[in-house]
């Protein structure tokens, strides 16, 4: 931390060239095929990803938001006049970006390179020094980042930590200008009382429990393939995966058989032997879901499809949830894996009393052509970001802001919003002409009638 410190002056002073140019480091090394195919096999051993998954949600996504920031970062860093009130006349008002210091990243096992890299790229872009410590449960995808980050960066600048939880506790105490956190809202909590303790700034990307509502106008075997794509993509291990459908009651049957008729026909009769279904991470969160699915059963669910699993395989089929209630723990805590719960809904004011009945959440989905009807459940919920019949998509635009609401997180990243995150917004007043002196002391009667008439002008 301490070279890092050393050297945050001079990234402070570096091009818009320079700073591109280390950006640029990374899609060149992910452009060479033996290196992209090395990450491509750490993803399959931490997570049994597809090489489909790998190439669209962790190379493709990296590679999208580096010439996104390259396209924008000179005009992200032109300081940006501001209006300057007729009271302050004879003033330049002006905003100047510079970046916050030394960072920590904490990144997550389910995106093990995306989570890590993008928030990366954007402190970089900042011209902030970055210690990056990514998830003991991914050691694959760690181990290729360590070696990436080594070939590519002056430590001083750049450096990976490996090591297990109690690692990343001990870097979360040390004075850090800003902590990235990405994962549970119970770690979050964690990371935001330690960097109280250095009053370090904090983004925490979080989750929750995300809703997906399914409107009666739907196209039933339309939308229940996106729904199934959306939440079976890497297991169900996503942040932004819909936790729960809230189906209207009118197309529910025919909902749920169109549901395991698109799993039919993504990942087959038999899902494990499928070559396009992700693997559990490890067996602990094996274990967190097969418990939650045994707890739902015993409470009067059914399923309509899946509940297969294997620990020794860290499979687990992908599962259809139904007669679930909203009192059963599966609604009660983030699921993270490939488990939907469907619950349905008779009257908007049912649907929204459900999702008002957990924190804000990551990610609302709406499955809905009806504009009034998106428009109501648009205005009386909240969430981190939407999606209107569509999963994902909102995540590869870095135009975007990406982050959650409380529980689901604080603070944006991603696009100009991401790259602010990692700066100060200094705010700069210059003195041009004219100054304030005929209200200087001493404060004659001259002087107070001065004011009073500048009050009455202004």
């Amino acid at each position: 931390m301490a070279q890092q410190r050393s050297r945050a002056p001079a990234l402070a002073r570096s091009s818009v060239d320079e700073r591109k140019a280390k950006l640029e480091r990374i899609a060149t090394y992910l452009g060479n095929d033996d290196h992209r195919q090395r990450l491509v096999r750490a993803l399959s051993s931490d997570l049994g990803k597809p090489a489909v998954e790998s190439l669209l949600s962790e190379v493709g996504a990296v590679h999208g938001h580096i010439k996104y920031i390259c396209q924008h970062l000179q005009r992200w860093m032109e300081p940006r006049r501001v209006a300057t009130p007729l009271s302050m006349a004879g003033t330049v008002n002006y905003i100047y970006y510079e970046p916050k210091g030394c960072v920590l990243i904490l990144s997550p096992w389910n995106y093990p390179f995306n989570l890590a890299v993008v928030p990366l790229l954007y402190a970089m872009a900042a011209g902030c020094p970055v210690v990056l410590k990514p998830s003991e449960a991914s050691p694959a995808t760690t181990a290729y980042l360590k070696r990436m980050v080594e070939e590519l960066y002056d430590p001083h600048e750049v450096t990976v930590v490996e090591g297990e939880a109690d690692t990343a506790a001990a870097l979360t105490r040390l004075p850090f200008d800003h902590i990235f956190f990405t994962g549970s809202p119970a770690v979050g909590k964690k990371v935001m009382a330690a960097a109280a303790e250095n009053l370090s700034s904090v983004t925490l990307e979080l989750g929750g429990k995300s809703p997906c509502v399914v409107a009666p106008d739907v196209d039933i075997h339309k939308s229940a393939r996106n729904v199934a794509w959306g939440k079976f993509f890497n297991a169900g291990q996503t942040c932004t995966a819909p936790d729960y459908l809230l189906v209207h009651e009118s197309i529910a049957a025919n909902y749920v058989r169109a549901l395991t008729e698109a799993l039919h026909d993504y990942y087959g009769s038999d899902p494990r032997a499928s070559n396009s279904l992700a693997r559990i991470v490890n067996r602990r969160q094996h274990d967190h879901l097969s418990g939650l699915l045994a707890e739902a059963l015993t409470a009067g669910a059914t399923t309509a499809a899946g509940g297969q699993h294997d620990a020794a395989d860290r499979y687990f089929a992908p599962t259809i949830l139904t007669r679930v209630t909203p009192a059963m723990r599966i609604m009660r805590e983030e699921i993270f894996g490939p488990i939907l719960p469907v619950l349905t809904y008779r009257t908007p004011e049912e649907a929204l009393a459900v999702i008002h009945g957990l924190p804000k959440p990551l990610a609302f989905y709406l499955q809905a052509n009806d504009r009034n009807f998106i428009r109501r459940f648009l205005a009386e919920t909240s969430a981190g970001g939407t999606m209107v019949n569509e999963f994902f998509l909102s995540q590869g635009n870095p135009a975007l802001p990406f982050g959650g609401v409380n529980n689901s997180g604080i603070g944006k990243s991603f696009g100009y919003h991401g790259w602010v995150g990692f700066c100060n917004e200094r705010s700069v007043l210059e003195r041009k002409f004219f100054d304030l002196s005929v209200v200087y002391p001493p404060y004659t009667d001259r002087v107070r009638r001065l004011v009073e008439r500048l009050h009455r002008w202004l």
